[in-house]
């Protein structure tokens, strides 16, 4: 198990859950207030920004919010290696705020261990995005049927599964074999543009991105609008924060809080650096299309969660 402060949501969710815990806390023999955080994250959710930046922004802010409030914060953030660790966390109480992946929270679901409530929006358009599937327009494919022998790069946010899992359930629903069997090479990628920009200069025949960050090259240059997109997902959401089922003493003002950091010039200026925009309540159906992802992916590779990895998966899950 190993301790770090580089993921945005943990910071975000750190931040907002201080604020409010410290009503909660005692006065201590220094004079000031002292709340305490233990926050876990999966493995699969990692930051996509700079750790030292993060770092730095994390620091800022507890500086300014203990000096606002006299108080001082004991944090933990721990990223756990597999569901079954989180899974025991959960159970022995010894966590207040949770951030999984879609896909761990769904692992999770019917334990009714956690209660899923908020997400990040990082466009006006809302939370939900899809995965697309570009190639060049010179290469004269016109269905994904024409890739095969090809090869195709991967991004994802986050660990990468949910843009490879959509591909292989893509496949499958054409009755075409899985990904690396169908392609000549399956490479994921940590960048985004690493994944769109070879197949625009022709050094890669296909690749997979989701929508925010293709639309955000295209506004950098206007060209990448010119790659043809074969194949689109249902729009869908990535990352969940959630906190033990259980009324917690502070769980309304800890939504709040977190709901209103974008209406706070310093809340904003910490958004900005972890990459989001605000975090919202998760809506009915929110989760219905990485749910129905998910499900279609174990029927096509035969395995269940929690069935062998270190993640506490099935084989074909990564």
């Amino acid at each position: 198990m190993k301790r770090r402060t580089t993921h945005r949501w943990i910071g975000l969710c750190a931040l907002a859950l201080s604020a409010q815990a410290l009503a909660q806390q005692p006065v201590g023999p220094d004079g000031l207030r002292h709340a305490r955080l233990r926050g876990i994250t999966s493995r699969s959710v990692f930051s996509e920004i700079n750790r030292n930046d993060a770092r730095a922004a994390l620091k800022v802010w507890f500086d300014m919010m203990a000096h606002d409030r006299g108080w001082v914060l004991d944090s933990t953030v721990d990223i756990l290696d597999s569901v079954a660790e989180i899974r025991e966390r959960l159970r022995s109480h010894s966590v207040e705020l949770v951030t999984l992946s879609t896909r761990d929270y769904l692992e999770l679901e019917s334990s009714n261990l956690v209660a899923p409530l908020l997400t990040d929006a990082r466009t006006s358009a809302g939370v939900l995005y899809s995965y697309v599937l570009l190639v060049k327009p010179s290469s004269g494919s016109s269905s994904i049927s024409s890739l095969r022998g090809k090869n195709i790069l991967i991004s994802a946010r986050g660990s990468g599964d949910t843009g490879m899992a959509w591909l292989a359930v893509l496949l499958g629903k054409e009755n075409l074999p899985r990904p690396a069997e169908f392609f000549s090479s399956v490479k994921p990628v940590a960048k985004p543009q690493a994944c769109i920009l070879p197949v625009f200069f022709g050094t890669a025949d296909a690749c997979v991105v989701d929508e925010i960050n293709l639309n955000l090259a295209q506004e950098m240059n206007p060209q990448l609008g010119q790659l043809k997109l074969l194949a689109r997902s249902r729009p869908m959401i990535e990352s969940v924060i959630g906190v033990p089922a259980g009324l917690l003493p502070f769980q309304k003002e800890l939504i709040e809080s977190m709901l209103s950091l974008h209406t706070d010039p310093r809340g904003r200026q910490l958004l900005m650096v972890f990459k989001t925009d605000r975090l919202v309540r998760l809506q009915s159906g929110d989760l219905d299309s990485q749910r129905d992802l998910w499900r279609d992916y174990r029927r096509l590779s035969g395995s269940q969660p929690d069935g062998g990895d270190s993640n506490g998966r099935g084989k074909g899950g990564r």
